[in-house]
């Protein structure tokens, strides 16, 4: 318990003894109707209606309470009170209160009675009120006098807003309060014509209501769970919908998971609103969905994008935005998405928002978002650490992102960021790299050469457009697999196949990369532009080769000067201009390395030069399995 919860404590104490003090100088009244109403409230304490809001419960004695204001002294009635509160903190419980709570509990409820007590007989004594009114003022002031300081402990020790808790969690009780005010004057006014005895008859009416409120609550707590369920429903949704994100971009998993942490708990730190919140969380795992309409080459190229690719990549949030349109959620993740690569001062896209024109979702968005993108592996260069990365962004706040928001960032990311590594661990990634044996032949048949595509690969039966007739392509494509055959098997036939490759893709040179333990060595260079590269061997996962042998899949139009082989010096290649690499399978379905060409042009490679690269490598490996064999045990042994 905190330092002032602990205060509110004792002042509740104090303020209590202060009450009970102050109401002993009036005298005892009616002790008859005094022990009748006691044994009424400890039977009705054990009827206790669960809340739907917070787990706790409210007894139905009330009634019997503001009966001891109406009939008894403030001392009385303060002993009713508080022995209605103790028996409920100890009878039929979920959760055992402890002292303290109980102590809180009992001094809280016996303020609150004194001062109804003195706030129905002033109003009385004072202004003459009639009944109704003065007992509804009464119970108005024993329910604020209850309820507020309930409200304040719970919020100090949440770190919430006690008067936004008091409104979500206790507004529920104002109906009972008037209804227990109803029934207290109704039996009043009966003992009165009657005789008091006949007031007892609220005992009845009272366990009616009782049984009444009960299947109230349960009905609001079955549509609370409703509510729930169909939250976690979208969010199961949202999940499944990054996981298509996911599949596209290998980076995505840990990306999504930092991101969802980081604004998770920055939201709350800043005290969002419930849907702004929701919204916040749902922008964290579909910010980037647009990305499905940008290239994948363009996802993963390893190095700068040229100013095309650039533009192309750009229109992601709105793509995003229009696709989480037609979803119309109930909360504000749309605008969220779209400005999601907004700037504080008017410098990002797509709009040019600036300043608090942006949404504060987005503006927490776009913090964390460029924070994780710095401090994680991306396929053009390596992660930065975490201190670095907090640096740059601290660096363009006021500039490029919200100073408040980079403040609580810059104090905050150390413990986000264990919590971040902690629910990565926890979550499984989603697994594309998949075999499946079944399935002979696709359903409309093969295609005029019937090969098959090694384990990671897709056989495509479109016909490339190369520019040469179908029959011929094909024939020169399955002789360029020969050709590579013969490379591996140490025959001299470079020159003949950079010839045939040439009339199918542009390029300068080409190469052939193979797996040598942590690296990837040059087995093969060839054409115009070979003497740009080395054959020092590249470490697996770096430059674009590298990066292809790691992962398994190709990258269209990456920057060759990335390549750790490259020599600058040459003068040959530049950072606009293109490498196509693709993975060279063996025939056990492993990544035995990668095939390569290189183009001075920019943008110079299409997927269809990519297919026939793939095509080759799958022919290569299914008619030459013993080449390959000799091959990979041969760099194995080195």
């Amino acid at each position: 318990m905190t330092f002032r919860a602990k205060a509110l404590v004792w002042t509740v104490s104090v303020g209590a003894i202060a009450s009970v003090a102050s109401s002993t100088r009036y005298p005892a009244l009616q002790w008859m109707h005094f022990f009748v109403y006691f044994a009424a409230i400890l039977l009705s304490s054990g009827m206790k209606v669960a809340l739907p809001k917070r787990e706790g419960t409210m007894s139905v004695n009330f009634p019997f309470i503001l009966l001891g204001i109406l009939q008894l002294s403030p001392l009385q009635a303060v002993i009713l009170a508080t022995s209605s509160v103790f028996a409920q903190c100890r009878f039929r419980v979920t959760k055992t209160f402890t002292a303290v709570q109980i102590l809180f509990n009992v001094a809280n409820v016996a303020t609150a009675t004194v001062l109804a007590w003195q706030t129905y007989a002033g109003l009385v004594r004072l202004f003459h009120a009639e009944l109704a009114p003065a007992l509804a003022i009464a119970a108005t002031v024993y329910f604020l006098a209850n309820t507020l300081p309930v409200a304040v402990i719970i919020a100090w020790e949440s770190g919430a807003s006690p008067l936004k808790l008091w409104r979500q969690e206790f507004l529920w009780y104002v109906p009972f309060y008037f209804a227990g005010a109803v029934l207290a004057a109704a039996g009043n006014l009966i003992g009165n014509l009657f005789g008091w005895l006949t007031s007892l008859l609220l005992i009845p009416i009272v366990y009616i209501v009782y049984r009444a409120y009960c299947a109230q609550m349960a009905i609001v707590r079955d549509r609370e769970q409703h509510i729930v369920e169909i939250e976690a429903l979208h969010l199961r949704t949202i999940e499944g919908l990054a996981m298509a994100v996911e599949a596209k971009d290998s980076n995505t998993h840990h990306h999504l998971m930092r991101v969802r942490v980081y604004v998770s708990e920055l939201g709350k730190i800043m005290g969002l609103d419930h849907p702004t919140m929701q919204a916040l969380l749902t922008a964290a795992y579909l910010h980037d969905i647009g990305k499905l309409a940008v290239p994948e080459y363009i996802i993963n190229k390893p190095g700068k994008l040229t100013p095309e690719e650039f533009d192309k990549m750009k229109i992601h949030p709105v793509v995003g935005a229009d696709i989480l349109t037609r979803v119309n959620f109930p909360y504000p993740v749309v605008p969220m998405v779209r400005s999601h690569h907004e700037s504080w001062d008017g410098a990002g896209y797509p709009d040019g928002l600036k300043g608090e024109e942006i949404p504060i979702g987005a503006r927490i968005l776009t913090a964390v978002d460029c924070f994780d993108a710095l401090a994680s592996d991306r396929p053009y260069r390596k992660a930065l650490p975490v201190d670095e990365a907090m640096a740059f962004v601290k660096s363009r706040a006021g500039i490029q992102f919200d100073a408040s928001v980079v403040a609580l960032l810059a104090e905050h990311y150390p413990r986000l960021e264990d919590l971040a590594r902690k629910q990565i661990e926890e979550v499984q990634p989603l697994k594309t790299d998949l075999f499946i044996e079944r399935g002979a032949a696709p359903g409309a048949g093969f295609a005029t050469e019937q090969h098959h595509a090694s384990p990671g690969q897709k056989s495509d039966t479109k016909r490339f457009d190369s520019g040469l007739p179908a029959t011929e392509e094909v024939r020169t494509i399955f002789r360029l697999g020969q050709l590579l055959a013969d490379v591996f098997s140490g025959r001299a036939a470079g020159p003949a196949m950079a010839e045939l490759l040439q009339s199918l893709i542009p390029l300068d040179c080409f190469a052939v990369y193979l797996k040598d333990g942590e690296s990837v060595s040059a087995r093969h260079l060839d054409g115009r532009f070979a003497r740009a590269f080395t054959t020092q061997p590249i470490p697996i996962g770096e430059g674009v080769s590298g990066w292809v042998a790691l992962n398994g899949r190709a990258i269209v139009n990456g920057n060759p000067t990335v390549e750790p082989n490259w020599l600058a010096g040459s003068g040959l290649f530049t950072g606009e201009s293109s490498a196509l690499s693709v993975p060279l399978f063996g025939p056990d379905g492993g990544i035995a390395g990668a095939i390569a060409v290189y183009c001075s042009a920019p943008a110079a490679f299409s997927r269809d030069h990519q297919r026939i690269l793939e095509e080759i490598q799958s022919m290569f490996s299914h008619s030459a399995e013993n080449e390959t064999r000799a091959v990979l045990s041969g760099a194995s042994a080195r």
